[in-house]
């Protein structure tokens, strides 16, 4: 007799498709936002030229940061990007990081949903909690702002809490060393899962050896290895400079000052982690999951990277719109199944009722503060290169790929494989080429949340004047106009 597949099995091949898709609609969306001259040579040029500088061998040299380093590791240290150099030694384009990052946030649904399968035992629930988690919008910000190590280590996050509950050490050990590699401060949430095995798995000898070697990574890293790669001798993220002001330097100078000052004046601290944006922040990121997260152990160790979001004086880290909240989408997930697991499962109407409420809270939080196209701040069309966008291949011909560039912050991203690039206006005076755009990439949409001065990284009447201050220099030619394109060479005697 012809055996049927099961309910539970239906399901499955039904939820597995659906992250495959989810991952396939994001690679889509981020190279079409890429190729529509969207992504930007803050941050995306960073990572691309660190690469591509790193396979010419020049480690880690970059010019197309703003933190006025040219070593990649005096701002992030993510030796993960060595990972993306033979890749590149293949052909280099950033479209690879791209890839890989929505790669990683989509597999990262995998264990969340076996995870609600295991504790929940119910397959629709649990099929529930994985539609939210790809709904959640968090995740969708990161995706389309750009590429970040912080969004591509989601799913090392996901999978290390994953071994951790199966007590597989080997594996947990892997991405909990693969998530640290990507960027330095991700160490406190290997720290945090080490007290929590400590204190809710009851592994006080395998929890205390993670718990001290995260935390002596994440003290070596930030007041030794990276102020020894820094011009100023400190990591670039405590230093003001002409283009950023320091996220933590209101707290010290340095690692030591900035804890000993938090413990002196918990209450100055408390009264800026206090504010409304930050506390607006705090209740967006878990209202989508009906805020069950913070009933939970779990979200205790998103804790300190989100007490790093809320000292921050740079206000992204506290804004939903942007990355760096993906990586604690795991964690609001699992500690959301936890606590769904301990209220609502064995009474039938209120296992029914929160599902819904879930499936509700997330698709509305999906729509009002994410940026994919279920957003009405975006539409599909706003992923499709449009016919000036495409001739951006033929100004990059014209470049010489050893010429020094001062370009527009929204094309830099396709002219970042050189040694030598900046956002204009910065070196505007002694860069050998200089390329602007006058077209208005986001002007179809005007609900756009970021508009053409976003792109220009400056006021427009500023932008407009120092593009008639070039076309009247004498020590610049204008030697293509096409389309709006600009492109000028500087004269070589001037």
């Amino acid at each position: 007799m012809k055996k049927f597949p099961s309910k539970e099995k239906n399901i499955d091949y039904i939820a597995y498709g659906v992250i495959a898709v989810y991952i396939l609609i994001f690679i889509f969306l981020s190279f079409g936002r890429h190729d529509a001259l969207k992504s930007y040579l803050n941050d995306t040029s960073a990572y691309d030229q660190a690469i591509w500088n790193t396979l010419k061998g020049r480690v880690m040299i970059v010019s197309s940061s703003l933190l006025d380093e040219p070593q990649f590791f005096a701002a992030r240290f993510s030796p993960i990007l060595f990972f993306f150099v033979p890749i590149y030694a293949i052909f280099a384009s950033p479209k690879w990081l791209f890839l890989f990052q929505a790669l990683s946030v989509g597999l990262s649904a995998v264990p969340v949903y076996l995870l609600a399968k295991e504790k929940l035992k119910n397959i629709l629930v649990s099929f529930i909690f994985l539609v939210s988690y790809l709904l959640y919008p968090v995740l969708h910000n990161g995706l389309l702002y750009d590429f970040h190590e912080i969004v591509f280590a989601v799913g090392f996050a996901a999978w290390a809490f994953y071994f951790l509950e199966k007590r597989n050490d080997k594996l947990f050990i892997l991405f909990a060393f693969l998530m640290i590699l990507s960027q330095e401060y991700l160490a406190l949430l290997v720290f945090m899962m080490g007290i929590c095995l400590i204190f809710f798995k009851k592994r006080r000898k395998f929890g205390a050896m993670v718990a001290i070697a995260a935390l002596f990574y994440y003290i070596l890293t930030v007041s030794v290895i990276m102020p020894h790669f820094s011009t100023t001798g400190k990591a670039a993220f405590l230093a003001n400079n002409m283009a950023l002001a320091s996220r933590y330097g209101w707290l010290g100078s340095g690692f030591p000052e900035i804890i000993k000052n938090i413990l002196i004046h918990p209450l100055f601290v408390l009264k800026v982690i206090s504010s409304f944006d930050r506390l607006r922040y705090l209740f967006l990121l878990v209202a989508p999951i009906f805020s069950l997260a913070l009933f939970s152990w779990p979200f205790l160790i998103a804790l300190p990277v989100i007490f790093l979001y809320l000292i921050s004086m740079n206000s992204i880290t506290y804004n939903i719109f942007f990355y760096h909240s993906a990586i604690l989408a795991p964690f609001v997930f699992f500690a959301a199944i936890y606590t769904y697991k301990k209220w609502f499962l064995e009474d039938k109407f209120l296992r029914r009722i929160f599902a819904v409420f879930i499936l509700t809270f997330s698709l509305g939080a999906s729509i009002l503060y994410g940026v994919s196209p279920l957003s009405p701040y975006y539409k599909t069309s706003d992923y499709i290169p449009s016919a000036h966008a495409k001739k951006i291949k033929e100004v990059e011909k014209i470049i010489p790929p050893e010429a020094s560039l001062s370009v527009q912050h929204n094309l830099g991203p396709h002219f970042s494989e050189r040694e030598l690039i900046w956002r204009f206006p910065l070196h505007k005076d002694d860069a050998q080429y200089i390329l602007l755009d006058t077209f208005d990439p986001y002007a179809s949409n005007p609900k756009q949340l970021f508009v053409f001065p976003y792109a220009l990284q400056m006021e427009v009447g500023d932008w407009q004047q120092a593009i008639e201050d070039l076309k009247n220099s004498k020590k610049y030619d204008l030697i293509f106009q096409d389309d709006g394109y600009l492109l000028f060479r500087a004269r070589k005697n001037a």
